[in-house]
């Protein structure tokens, strides 16, 4: 997953020069296409359907890639409802979505909705490194799996 990638096309639909009501209807279709485009539903779907598919579509990568979308969407005020049912879908897709990840964040998940919403609030400043596959803090040779460096 190139998460980069992802960030950049959210930008990229953000022209800061814009009124933020225009920069927030950007952000809301980006995520539209790049949801209806993952999951493959017709257009033209609403976020919350697209939201509805995600969470009982089988994980695959584009998916997963949506998932990150949104948390980088969480990071733009204004572009993502925090109350109601639209943002109570959200939450639910990225726990399920974005499981390990959000372990190793500490996420509150037996948590308020307050302490859940503002956990995925911030989320979007660490996603890349807690997307990164976990290193080992024993060295392989150790486990007898690679071979001893530094001889």
């Amino acid at each position: 997953m190139d998460c980069e990638a992802i960030r950049a096309e959210l930008i990229g639909a953000l022209d800061v020069t814009a009124p933020i009501q225009q920069r927030v209807r950007a952000a809301r279709e980006l995520l539209i296409k790049r949801g209806a485009e993952a999951l493959q539903i017709p257009p033209p779907p609403v976020l919350d359907e697209i939201i509805r598919v995600a969470i009982a579509a089988p994980p695959t990568e584009a998916r997963r890639e949506f998932a990150v979308l949104l948390v980088y969407a969480l990071g733009v005020k204004g572009a993502l409802p925090i109350r109601g049912e639209t943002e109570c879908l959200i939450q639910s897709f990225l726990e399920r979505a974005l499981l390990n990840p959000l372990r190793r964040a500490g996420y509150p998940f037996n948590g308020t909705a307050y302490d859940k919403r503002q956990a995925l609030a911030g989320l979007y400043h660490t996603i890349d490194e807690l997307l990164r596959p976990i290193e080992p803090s024993i060295p392989r040779w150790l486990h007898g799996v690679g071979p001893r460096t530094g001889d």
